[in-house]
């Protein structure tokens, strides 16, 4: 006959031990997420992170090393300030070669990948024509001189492409073109964000909304209901946006960067082709998971206007686009008509595109 089985008792000390450490647990797990958020100055514009987290120290620890982070990015990657940019650019005109910093390395190849992905229409190795026409300055509206037309033409004449660009294995950096000028802005703050994503994920911090200079990267969710984002045309609001999980949306536009003056021609953003201003776009947004991409996609697709949309749209790989042209007409993709909640306007004027790539 085989004896009854008996319980084991735990020794009293270990058994509070225990309760004391579910009851931690259950503390953590039921205290309500608080919002944190800091703003910051970089790149010429405004940055800011909301996050949400149940501890204090690891959110504002997150937020100081985002600062650190985007104080770095500025110092190396501005394209007239002194700095890690400015010094390759010397270099690469006096026909040198040089080993940039690691961030800022890979932000020429995402660069040369965003020229050849456009045919072109994304040049940041035409630096030269950028600062010609005044968009080397955080003070707008520009109010230099514009350079006439030989200037121009001999701009046109040097044709610095990122395919000068050379980048030997041990990460060395030279330009087959002395007249190449590395201008990374317009990639920057898609880049950025991917970088302030990595810190939160590594920091187990699951929300937050991430905007660097109108690039706006979304981690989770705000308390439940998803992030939500506008997207702007040239008058204004055009609609909201919810962001899901991992989600970047690009803006594109001649809104706030341009040149004094009522000229619809004045903005920031150089045709490479014509090495002046871009005449076909008002504003661009682009939505997806890749920052860099849909960053380099945006000002792509404000320089191919409503006739390239589709071809640069698919060539780049990108499903959800909106692109106001100057003429009023709001231009989406099906992927993009679906997730946005436009402005009620009934003189808008709006047609639908069926890119190659599906849904967002």
């Amino acid at each position: 006959m085989t004896a009854p089985r008996q319980r084991r008792a735990w020794p009293a000390p270990l058994a509070l031990l225990a309760l004391a450490a579910l009851a931690s647990v259950a503390i953590l797990w039921l205290r309500p997420a608080r919002s944190f958020q800091a703003e910051y100055l970089v790149f010429g514009s405004h940055a800011s992170v909301q996050l949400r987290s149940t501890e204090a120290a690891r959110a504002e620890d997150a937020l100081d090393r985002i600062g650190q982070l985007l104080r770095e990015d500025h110092r190396d990657w501005h394209a007239w300030e002194p700095g890690a940019l400015t010094e390759l650019n010397a270099a690469l005109a006096a026909g040198h070669a040089q080993r940039p910093p690691d961030t800022l390395l890979a932000l020429i190849r995402e660069a040369r990948r965003g020229h050849a992905l456009s045919g072109g229409l994304f040049n940041p190795a035409a630096g030269r024509t950028f600062a010609a026409w005044g968009f080397h300055t955080s003070d707008y509206p520009v109010r230099t001189a514009a350079p006439d037309a030989r200037a121009i033409g001999r701009l046109q004449q040097a044709h610095a492409s990122m395919d000068d660009i050379v980048i030997a294995d041990d990460g060395m950096v030279s330009s087959r073109n002395p007249a190449v000028a590395l201008d990374l802005n317009a990639l920057s703050e898609g880049f950025a964000a991917g970088q302030i994503r990595d810190l939160l994920r590594d920091a187990r911090i699951d929300d937050a909304l991430i905007d660097v200079g109108g690039f706006v990267l979304a981690l989770g969710d705000d308390g439940g209901t998803p992030w939500a984002v506008g997207v702007r045309g040239g008058e204004g609001l055009l609609a909201t946006l919810q962001l899901r999980d991992g989600e970047g949306l690009a803006s594109s536009g001649d809104y706030q960067r341009r040149r004094a003056g009522g000229s619809t021609a004045n903005g920031h953003i150089i045709d490479p082709r014509a090495g002046r201003p871009q005449r076909a776009s008002v504003a661009a947004s682009v939505l997806g998971r890749d920052p860099v991409l849909v960053d380099m996609a945006a000002t792509a697709l404000m320089v191919a206007g409503p006739d390239r949309m589709d071809r640069v749209a698919n060539d780049m790989g990108v499903a959800c686009v909106a692109l106001q042209a100057h003429d009023g007409t709001l231009h989406l993709s099906q992927a993009m008509q679906a997730r946005l909640a436009l402005r009620p306007d009934p003189q808008r004027k709006v047609r639908i595109h069926a890119l190659g790539d599906g849904p967002c």
